[in-house]
């Protein structure tokens, strides 16, 4: 039999490996508990309280403890029945009851007390800040009531309720710990402090929201007492509408006395802010529609605004769900990956999670080597100094028909892009147009080739074999493609396998999203290493930790940190999924096009028949004399919840990359922005979504046409 609880708790010298039933009534304090038990090596049973508790019941299950729910009293007196703890202890957050399992008067039951309990005060930490304590204590209790133990913990200035339960929960962690080491009598036992607040349940009672005639030190400390995310924070009445505010920082109390009350306002131009666009490119599509200037971020909100709070941009306000562009597959590990990089303390870089989604990548690619950094255009800057851009005299093809970052990184390295045409097939770079450009300019240095949409560039192949004939570099921006396969010299090999760099992104709409972030690929290790040395600041090499912060050049600070990383590894392994469903997307769209006499004209983006693609992004080319500009707009005022995309704009026509003496004509590119819409692709949507999305763009051809022919 193990031990007996009554020879342990009297700090026996010779003791064994406990047994410990540990009750939770909040995550923060239990949790932290769990990990000193770990440490101690107990074996645990844990018992959560239902939805309050989920962090606690997913770290029992981590630490390998058993785990069980309060909700039900019988299974809970079974598993302590079967358990047999030789120490059973309750984590109280001030105001919880003591569950009818443990009330037993047992010598081996505790209880852990933090804060003080007052009326009307939502949660234990609110006194101690409210009253200006200078101290709150955490106090071991015996089933008796007795205090056993306690330790004092410092209430700061700036402590909001929150942070000072991250005081409490550590402090009862070292509580637990002392007891499991040695019993009571190795509880710490400090004087009792009444400034502590000790014994002063019911002091006085809490008020309920803000006073207007408070000064503002009591609004501030009221506001830090009530901050306890994900709760509702503070909040505070309008008199003349009697609505009410949540009020987080002393800041929007400022502001909601400027601007709600009028107090001191003097009459300002009331035009309404810029914005780059219409909001209904505010998504993540993938451009980069931001709002301007925001001059209202410390306004609080309505609490009748409280379910808007949270509203992500684009979101359909309606009963009818949004069929938008591009959605994330993330997958069912992710939340397991990020708790593990929390759980780790390591959220930096050069992480585990940014190894293994290094890996995951490489072998996407068909490459021997990856970098992950922060963004494709991060991974485009760090390829493009790899492969020794630094100088205008460096001229670059790149696409015209791709996304401006491709043009970007190159004048970020410090040399010159060169926009060329595309095909009409798969919308990537000609083989016509880089023979042209080479021709015409002598100072290339390097070709960059970006398969558009998830297709692979038609003329890759010719293209690489004339880079190798003429000695320069190929670089392959995969950003919208990885995933997909294509044929060169009769073998068909991932996109990005065979470029002398490669660079993916992984922002959330891309294959695997991850929110924002990108790799360089290649299968030149040392080219790989060197654009990972550019994208880590250009640190001496070989100096030794004394002159860590000593730099060879002028990089910069791109790198991966791990929380983004562990999302993409488990996006990354979700990536057969979503080209799956991305294959069937394009199929219904086929299907649904071709039994619409309406869109008999509409041509999607064509792939080489040797080719696998994986369809990011479904593309229509309309008619000739309908302009895509127009049919995109009509159709999204008719159809809200549908998403539409233009064609990217013509990187040669865009003032920033034009050059008299190196400027390339583009028509295709031009043609493809003049006539294309982008059609709603997201991994989630279903057949019946596609042929909405069919009628809604027939509706909206003959609207377009009906008011052209009217002029």
């Amino acid at each position: 039999d193990l031990l007996g609880s009554s020879r342990f708790f009297r700090g026996t010298a010779h003791r064994m490996v406990q047994r410990v039933a540990l009750f939770a009534q909040d995550d923060s304090a239990s949790a932290e508990c769990l990990a000193a038990l770990s440490e101690k090596r107990c074996q645990v049973l844990g018992v959560g309280a239902g939805a309050a508790t989920p962090i606690f019941a997913r770290r029992c299950v981590e630490l390998g403890f058993s785990f069980a729910s309060a909700l039900d009293e019988q299974v809970t007196s079974a598993a302590l029945a079967s358990f047999k703890p030789d120490l059973t202890v309750c984590a109280l957050d001030g105001h919880g009851q003591l569950p009818k399992a443990i009330e037993t008067g047992n010598s081996g039951c505790y209880v852990i007390r933090m804060g003080v309990e007052m009326k009307g005060a939502p949660w234990a930490e609110f006194a101690p800040i409210w009253l200006q304590k200078s101290s709150s204590r955490v106090r071991m209790l015996s089933s008796n009531g007795k205090e056993v133990g306690a330790v004092e913990v410092a209430v700061g200035k700036d402590d909001t309720a929150l942070a000072l339960r991250a005081k409490h929960a550590a402090a009862a962690a070292k509580l637990l710990a002392s007891l499991v080491n040695g019993g009571e009598g190795n509880l710490p036992q400090p004087a009792n402090n009444g400034d502590a607040g000790v014994g002063q349940s019911g002091v006085s009672e809490a008020p309920q929201r803000i006073d207007l005639q408070w000064d503002s030190d009591t609004v501030d400390r009221f506001v830090r007492a009530s901050l306890f995310p994900p709760h509702d924070p503070a909040v505070i009445e309008e008199p003349a509408s009697k609505e009410l505010y949540f009020i987080e920082n002393i800041e929007q109390y400022n502001e909601f006395r400027l601007k709600v009350l009028g107090e001191g306002l003097e009459q300002k131009d009331s035009t309404p802010g810029s914005y780059a666009a219409d909001t209904h490119w505010y998504s993540n599509v993938g451009g980069s529609i931001v709002k301007m200037g925001d001059s209202d971020i410390h306004m609080p909100i309505k609490t009748s605004d409280k379910k808007r709070k949270n509203v992500i941009p684009g979101a359909a306000l309606g009963a009818r769900k949004k069929l938008r562009m591009n959605e994330p597959l993330i997958g069912p590990n992710a939340e397991r990956y990020c708790a593990d990089a929390l759980t780790s303390k390591w959220i930096g870089v050069e992480g585990p999670f940014v190894k293994q989604f290094e890996k995951h990548l490489a072998r996407i690619c068909g490459c021997s080597a990856a970098c992950a950094v922060q963004s494709g255009t991060a991974a485009l800057y760090g390829a493009m100094k790899a492969l020794g851009v630094s100088d205008p005299s460096h001229h670059v093809l790149v696409p015209s028909f791709t996304c401006a970052a491709c043009a970007d990184a190159i004048v970020h390295a410090g040399g010159r892009p060169i926009p060329i045409d595309c095909d009409l097939d798969s919308y990537g770079v000609s083989l016509e147009a880089v023979k042209g450009g080479l021709e015409a300019n002598r100072n290339i240095v390097g070709i960059v080739v970006a398969p558009c949409y998830g297709v692979p560039a038609r003329d890759f192949a010719a293209i690489q074999a004339l880079c190798k004939e003429r000695g320069l570099w190929l670089c392959e921006d995969a950003c919208e493609s990885y995933g997909a396969s294509l044929n060169v010299g009769g073998f068909k090999v991932p996109v990005g396998s065979t470029a002398t760099l490669t660079v993916v992104s992984v922002r959330s709409e891309k294959m695997i999203g991850v929110g924002e972030g990108g790799a360089i690929l290649g299968n030149d290790t040392t080219l790989v290493a060197r654009a990972k040395w550019w994208c880590s600041r250009a640190p001496c090499r070989g100096v030794g930790l004394w002159r860590v912060y000593e730099h060879d050049a002028v990089g910069q600070n791109y790198r991966m940190p791990e929380m983004l990383a562990a999302v993409g590894c488990a996006a990354a392994e979700m990536l057969p999924v979503m080209i799956q469903r991305k294959r069937a997307i394009r199929g219904w769209y086929e299907k649904g096009m071709a039994a619409r006499p309406g869109l008999k004209g509409v041509q999607l983006q064509r792939e080489q028949e040797s080719d696998d693609s994986v369809w990011w992004i479904n593309a229509a080319l309309l008619p000739e004399g309908l302009c895509g500009e127009e049919v995109g707009m009509q159709l999204m005022k008719s159809y809200p919840d549908i998403e539409i995309r233009p064609g990217f704009f013509p990187l040669n026509a865009m003032g920033i990359f034009k050059s008299e003496e190196w400027s390339r004509p583009c028509p295709n590119a031009e043609l493809l922005y003049k006539r294309l819409v982008c059609l709603p692709s997201s991994n989630q949507l279903q057949e019946e979504d596609i042929d909405r999305v069919c009628d809604a763009l027939v509706e909206a051809i003959a609207d377009v046409s009906k008011n052209t022919d009217g002029k």
